[in-house]
């Protein structure tokens, strides 16, 4: 898989490219032809594809289309790459960003000849649920249908507006809640969730606009606290006593805020979720604006490749391997969620003096080489609290989670393990 390829949304003036990939594909795969002369094919996908549903395109650096992918509410009506992408692993892309765009599931016709299509779709989590024997089709070919439906969240906690977060819950032992951060979903706990599953009955929620969980507007980040404390109180209320959270990122400062908002929390563990002392930005000051106008053009690719280079430090090697992980395209589709985040951060809600104030044991995790505005934000916050604690990852950067799990893991471990659950401003470097 090239990582350069871009994944955007479509515009009229991709229509001539997704034609084109639209039937080369089809005579590359079938020894029928489409229902319709060529000419016909180009105007319709012109004037009724591309306007009328949601299109997405795949385009290499010197603009060529090479993909397309469409969906409706329910449904990936067309799916075509073209004939030299075909096996490259842009397949996977689409389907991770379709599977992110709809998480209530999809469904999708293919033709029953189409046999390396048949065990794509089954090797993505699709089942055939039905077959047809081409009456309903306008090339009169058998067709099978088949259906996708996520993993079902454990429980939904409905937040202070009504709201409907979504929480995955495992493990054996203490309750511990994982919050995850921006642009991700409760997926980013992957690898680190099985080794604390083993210690801990860990619920992993879907912030709002992500996965399975609900959204609302207008956004602001003390909703976001609402529902971490929403979720803290309804697994508190089961389980008879506070429970502790870990929030990776956004996902710790809404943990932060959380604990303002109730005393079912009884400890938080942030990962380099702080705000940023005056003076101190974790982007550059364009860097928002610039964001928004990514996304109103709908380049979410473009977008989220520049938040992780300009603000979480990716290079240019973990950016490649990242692109070339299937949950590319799922980050992808939640990238417009990060303008939000940005201009949330502003909030004085979310600010030192406030999220200083949190009564509880907070333990603040770092990465021994993340960017010198994460390592200031800890320990401009660690100044104001009354009881927390910074603990450095030797090595580590921003995504920890996945690249030093068990540093990780250890430090929390053993953070939780307290029975008093006090760190009285240790500072381990």
């Amino acid at each position: 898989m090239d990582p350069a390829i871009d994944i955007r949304r479509a515009t009229p003036d991709d229509a001539a490219g997704i034609a084109d990939v639209w039937l080369a594909s089809w005579r590359a795969t079938f020894d029928f032809g489409p229902s319709h002369p060529d000419d016909d094919v180009r105007r319709w996908l012109a004037a009724v594809l591309v306007p009328r549903s949601e299109c997405w395109v795949a385009v290499e650096p010197a603009g060529r289309v090479v993909g397309i992918l469409a969906l409706s509410d329910t449904m990936i009506e067309q799916l075509y790459l073209a004939p030299d992408w075909i096996g490259r692993g842009l397949g996977r892309r689409f389907i991770a960003l379709a599977m992110a765009r709809r998480p209530a599931g999809l469904d999708l016709y293919c033709f029953q000849v189409n046999a390396r299509a048949r065990r794509f779709y089954e090797g993505q989590g699709f089942a055939a649920v039905g077959f047809g024997d081409g009456s309903a089709n306008q090339e009169h070919q058998p067709d099978v249908r088949y259906a996708w439906r996520p993993v079902a969240p454990d429980r939904v906690v409905t937040s202070a507006d009504g709201t409907p977060i979504a929480v995955f819950s495992s493990g054996v032992g203490p309750p511990l809640v994982l919050v995850h951060g921006t642009s991700a979903d409760h997926t980013t706990f992957r690898v680190i969730g099985p080794a604390l599953a083993a210690r801990f009955t860990i619920h992993a929620i879907d912030r709002r606009g992500r996965g399975a969980s609900g959204d609302a507007a207008p956004y602001s980040i003390e909703r976001e606290f609402e529902d971490v404390a929403a979720v803290a109180s309804s697994i508190a209320g089961a389980g008879g006593g506070p429970v502790d959270v870990v929030g990776h990122s956004y996902g710790g400062r809404c943990a932060l805020g959380a604990a303002l908002l109730t005393a079912d929390i009884g400890r938080v563990v942030c990962y380099e979720g702080a705000p940023t002392p005056p003076g101190v930005r974790y982007g550059d000051a364009g860097l928002a604006a610039e964001l928004a106008t990514l996304a109103d053009r709908g380049a979410n690719d473009e977008l989220l490749a520049t938040f992780l280079t300009r603000v979480v430090g990716m290079n240019e090697v973990d950016l490649a391997a990242y692109r070339a992980n299937p949950v590319w395209a799922a980050r992808v589709a939640a990238a417009p969620t990060i303008v939000r985040e940005l201009r949330a951060e502003r909030s004085s809600a979310a600010g030192l003096d406030r999220l200083g104030s949190v009564r509880q044991p907070v333990l603040q995790l770092l990465g021994g080489s993340s960017r010198s505005a994460f390592g200031a934000a800890p320990r401009a916050l660690d100044e104001r609290l009354a009881n927390g604690g910074v603990v450095v990852i030797p090595g580590a950067r921003h995504a920890a989670h996945h690249t030093h799990p068990g540093a990780v893991v250890e430090a929390l471990t053993a953070f939780l393990s307290d029975p008093r659950g006090e760190l009285h401003g240790i500072l381990r470097r």
